[in-house]
């Protein structure tokens, strides 16, 4: 399943074509047998080092599966992300 954002109207995916400094990392963790959360974790290119800006669990959201944990935090680590980006934009208007 895809983001909602990342679906343009015909339904198919869209890809960013740009480069970004920022990456995201998914972690699903099985909290006990058919309880799973999300995790992800944002870090940030930029001046040649790298460094993590975002590490978060997402615990209040259980999923019944690993895929869907997974999915969850893909979601959630792209949209933080894409917030990120818009904020250190250098082109961004005051």
């Amino acid at each position: 399943m895809a983001c909602a954002q990342d679906l343009a109207p015909s339904g198919k995916r869209q890809f960013e074509s740009h480069i970004t400094p920022f990456t995201v990392s998914v972690y699903p963790i099985q909290q006990q047998p058919g309880v799973w959360f999300a995790n992800y974790m944002i870090a940030e290119y930029r001046n040649g080092a790298e460094r993590i800006v975002a590490n978060v669990s997402m615990r209040h959201a259980t999923h019944r599966s690993e895929a869907e944990a997974r999915q969850a935090a893909r979601c959630a680590g792209e949209n933080a992300a894409a917030r990120m980006r818009v904020q250190r934009s250098p082109h961004r208007q005051a």
